[in-house]
């Protein structure tokens, strides 16, 4: 009896290590980690990649109440949760470009609740948001992300020491892509919008007399939306461009240029 159940502890312990890796950096990736996805089913889909990837290495065996299971175990969930922030951050810039164009256009105020986070955004955020939802399903990008994380695992086996200040700090410095990003997104759509209200501005010191809030707004709203419809096509291609940059991002972090 003692010794089944020292074999079920042992593929406990064994199954607990891949299964932390997957499931933090599900939780912290685009599109699985939304709150519109079922828990149930992130759950699942972890528990199944596990189940996958279980046969193909060889796990150490350590208990998870010791020190060295303990910090195994937050090795485990730092590696997952830095996986999917790298990912996360091009989300962030999306939006935040969403934000800027919005307040240029004046449509800052138009708010509504995203579903994904629970927080109020714009409309303009919202839009992109979406769009950059669909490239990266389009571009194969929850696939990519996959076949990554399993990798992971013959990259960064378990158990042997992993994480340095170095690789933190690399995440740390692409993080500043949410405003590199951003700007270079939302960039040409506030330069006409700057010029626009210049042009504004102008009218309304040569006729005094001109409702300028009653000119101003539509005008400037018209030539916003008129604007995204025009640089739309350049924003998918910046969008995708992100995405590359984040998986390329991610294989540098697992050691593979």
């Amino acid at each position: 009896m003692f010794a089944v159940w020292d074999d079920v502890l042992a593929l406990l312990y064994t199954f607990l290590w891949p299964m932390t890796r997957i499931s933090a950096c599900l939780l912290a990736t685009p599109i699985f980690s939304a709150m519109s996805v079922n828990t149930t089913i992130r759950i699942s889909l972890a528990l199944v990649l596990t189940i996958l990837i279980y046969p193909l290495h060889d796990w150490p065996i350590v208990d998870v109440l010791s020190g060295a299971g303990l910090v195994m175990l937050m090795e485990q969930v730092v590696i997952g949760v830095m996986m999917g922030l790298i990912l996360q951050i091009v989300f962030a810039a999306v939006s935040a470009a969403g934000e800027f164009i919005a307040l240029s256009m004046g449509l800052g105020f138009a708010m509504m609740v995203d579903p994904n986070s629970g927080v109020q955004t714009p409309v303009i955020s919202q839009l992109f948001v979406i769009l950059g939802t669909l490239v990266f399903v389009s571009i194969g990008g929850h696939l990519i992300l996959i076949e990554l994380l399993l990798d992971s695992f013959r990259l960064w086996p378990i158990g042997e020491p992993q994480l340095e200040m170095a690789m933190v700090w690399d995440v740390l410095q692409w993080s500043v892509l949410l405003f590199s990003g951003a700007a270079m997104i939302a960039l040409p759509a506030m330069v006409v919008l700057l010029l626009t209200n210049s042009a504004i501005g102008v009218i309304s010191r040569a006729a005094p007399s001109l409702n300028v809030f009653a000119v101003g707004f539509p005008l400037t709203l018209l030539m916003g939306i008129m604007v995204l419809i025009v640089l739309l096509p350049s924003f998918m291609g910046n969008v995708q461009n992100l995405w590359f940059q984040a998986f390329q991002q991610i294989r540098l972090l697992l050691g593979v240029g």
